[in-house]
């Protein structure tokens, strides 16, 4: 059977590093992380990649619920897989049996730091617009609900490189910076199998509906994501 996987670049490193541990060869196509930014915008994008394969048995979405999302989706050309899991922060911290995620931190791992529309990028542009003392300001209302800022150690990067653009941030944001170990269980298990409650397979000519993504789930309040208009 024939596989492919569509992921976001905010988890390039993590997915490269399960894949080399996995010795998975299912060939992955990246999607830029801005899409991430505009859940309707992403979606279209998704729904795009899913009508273009040809041959392909299934499609492995290496996204969480990333704010809905993935709810709408129809999995026109393929099985569609995914994890049950809001976005892809929790898809790193994510154990067997257990989702380890503090509600009043603002979490980050080297692919949030890097990606088109990060922090510091919002940052650098409400500088820019703003000023300093305005501009911190607004961050830290936009961060008004989060305590700590949490430097995911996912083990595909060395966690030092990033100490200096983290404590920049939380310096920034107001906010305790701590360094947590994260876990890239789920995402060897989405390449690997098998597909148990951890995961949903919506069937060829299926649509994605909100049973899918569970009874108990909060799009707006898991989804993790800063808006400042450009």
């Amino acid at each position: 059977m024939k596989t492919v996987v569509l992921a976001c670049q905010t988890i390039y490193d993590e997915l490269n590093l399960a894949i080399k541990e996995t010795r998975c060869e299912y060939p992955v196509i990246w999607l830029d992380s801005e899409y991430h930014l505009d859940p309707d915008r992403l979606r279209s994008k998704l729904q795009q990649e899913i009508d273009s394969q040809k041959n392909v048995d299934n499609i492995i979405l290496a996204y969480g619920f990333c704010g809905n999302a993935i709810l709408g989706l129809t999995a026109s050309t393929a099985n569609l897989i995914f994890p049950k899991t809001d976005d892809c922060i929790s898809l790193l911290l994510s154990k067997p049996g257990e989702l380890k995620r503090s509600k009043d931190a603002y979490y980050l791992t080297r692919g949030w730091i890097n990606s088109p529309r990060s922090f510091m990028m919002d940052y650098k542009y409400a500088l820019e617009r703003y000023g300093e003392e305005k501009a911190i300001k607004i961050f830290r209302y936009m961060l008004k609900n989060y305590n700590k800022l949490i430097l995911i150690d996912t083990g595909a990067y060395n966690v030092a490189d990033c100490l200096n653009e983290a404590q920049k941030i939380a310096e920034i944001a107001g906010l305790e910076l701590i360094i947590e170990k994260g876990d890239l269980w789920l995402l060897k298990k989405m390449l690997t199998g098998p597909y148990d409650d951890n995961f949903c397979i919506v069937n060829r000519g299926e649509k994605v509906n909100i049973a899918h993504l569970g009874y108990n789930y909060n799009a707006q309040t898991n989804y993790q994501t800063l808006r400042l208009s450009h």
